[in-house]
């Protein structure tokens, strides 16, 4: 498969989960390029076979690598002090995904990439423990306790 095809296909899905990570537009567009790039070196000289979780994979350690270096640096609250309430960001504040990622915000960051990859993304168990690099039980339990916790959380604002 090439890489035109590859992007095609899973564009808009790796969009939404590297999205559901920075939460800024801008930085899940440069993870993305970044990513495509990555996926791009690697398909010239290797044959991957199950491209999805391959490239679900390659996208998760580019946002680990990308936040680690963000640790490096120190930003006040001022810089982060601008004016977000533009017709599209209210639009996107309304978003039932924007709900569901603040709940999984509030689990474990383990229990949340579970979620997203199990739930959100249509990854199969086995796909996401290789993603996570993970034992698969380990990924159920994490699976099913984030599952729960996220079923009290929104139990809890229904009274």
């Amino acid at each position: 498969m090439d890489l035109e095809q590859v992007y095609s296909l899973y564009f808009n899905d790796l969009y939404r989960y590297l999205y559901s990570l920075t939460r800024n537009h801008a930085e899940t567009e440069d993870l993305l390029q970044e990513t495509f790039t990555k996926a791009h070196i690697a398909l010239l000289t290797n044959e991957i076979k199950e491209i999805k979780p391959w490239l679900f994979k390659v996208g998760y350690y580019t946002f680990i690598d990308h936040a680690r270096k963000d640790k490096r640096y120190v930003m006040t609250n001022d810089f982060f002090e601008i004016d977000l309430k533009t017709p599209e960001n209210i639009a996107l504040e309304n978003d039932a995904f924007l709900k569901l990622l603040s709940y999984l915000d509030k689990l474990k960051p383990i229990e949340k990439q579970a979620i997203l990859l199990c739930d959100v993304h249509d990854c199969t168990n086995l796909e996401a423990a290789n993603i996570l690099t993970i034992k698969l039980n380990t990924l159920k339990s994490h699976l099913a306790r984030g599952r729960k916790r996220l079923r009290e959380l929104l139990e809890g604002e229904g009274n």
